[in-house]
């Protein structure tokens, strides 16, 4: 289990920009797979609707996948300009059914205060050293039953406070012009009612399963006297699938110093952090090693 080593780094600040063909390439390689897959459910629909929800699994992947994306917006890092970058993260929250302000909101508190009490990500790891290991099997899997929803229910956009200010705003527009289109595919024009709930579904118990996992496996810890673990992963091709893009195993890094652009996170961990605090094998490792420390 590794902390960020504070090493202070000299950089030629021009060197790491962000890119806008980047930033393109991740839009484009987490949005356009879910599109297909919402076009290609009411197909399903007409020969079993349980086919059509078997695409589950693959929906709540690629919903949590742009979360990934809509983190470096966060940033303001994935394109050149800050317009583009808001743009591009309210686009990608109304396809997620997301508030992007709250999300930003959200997750800039989680940089202030994770590993401690307040952390809005802190149900995925804080506690865990007073489970036993049926109590951590049951943490693990307990979001594909929707138990993790009400945890991220306040950044949704139908969240109260959030869609009143996108109604102020004029935001909600938006957000309804996207939903609407995804509604109009997803149920084939309407011709399969009930798969109008799939990409919500999909999103509440596998999307945020795979949050779990790599929750877990950048901050968790069984050492309660510690506060602000974090730590950063070897690249692996099935977790790199699976559990993030852009370069989200570099954690470590990525906290030390949260507005380098998360193309630059590789050379920045060879550069500085490589000696002092080598990447751990893999995410599902750590979660895994966690789960034996633990008393039966």
């Amino acid at each position: 289990m590794k902390q960020a080593t504070h090493v202070e780094p000299q950089w030629n600040l021009q060197d790491l920009e962000p890119s806008d063909r980047y930033g393109w390439s991740a839009v484009v390689r987490n949005s356009l797979p879910l599109v297909a897959l919402l076009t290609l459910a009411p197909l399903l629909a007409a020969r079993s609707i349980a086919a059509a929800w078997s695409l589950a699994p693959l929906i709540g992947l690629f919903l949590y996948r742009i979360t990934i994306v809509m983190h470096d917006h966060t940033h303001g890092t994935l394109f050149r300009s800050s317009r583009l970058n808001t743009w591009v993260g309210q686009l990608l929250g109304a396809m997620t059914g997301i508030d992007f302000r709250r999300f930003k909101s959200q997750h800039w508190k989680h940089h202030r205060l994770y590993g401690q009490l307040g952390d809005p990500q802190g149900f995925h790891y804080l506690g865990i050293q007073r489970l036993n290991r049926p109590q951590f099997a049951w943490h693990l899997i307990k979001p594909i039953f929707g138990a993790n929803l009400r945890h991220v229910l306040p950044e949704s956009l139908l969240y109260p406070p959030n869609l009143w200010r996108a109604l102020r705003r004029g935001h909600v527009a938006i957000a309804l012009a996207v939903q609407l289109a995804m509604f109009l595919v997803v149920t084939g024009g309407a011709r399969y009612l009930t798969l109008a709930f799939l990409p919500f579904a999909s999103a509440a118990t596998f999307g945020l399963f795979f949050s779990q996992i790599r929750g877990l496996a950048e901050h968790g810890s069984l050492d309660s006297g510690k506060a602000g673990y974090v730590r950063s992963h070897a690249s692996r091709a099935l977790e790199r699938i699976l559990l993030y893009d852009l370069h989200f195993n570099y954690h470590a890094v990525h906290h030390r110093w949260p507005h380098c652009p998360s193309r630059h996170l590789p050379l920045i961990h060879d550069r500085y952090f490589a000696a002092q605090a080598p990447l751990e094998r893999s995410m599902i490792g750590t979660v895994i090693a966690i789960g034996t420390r633990l008393s039966s």
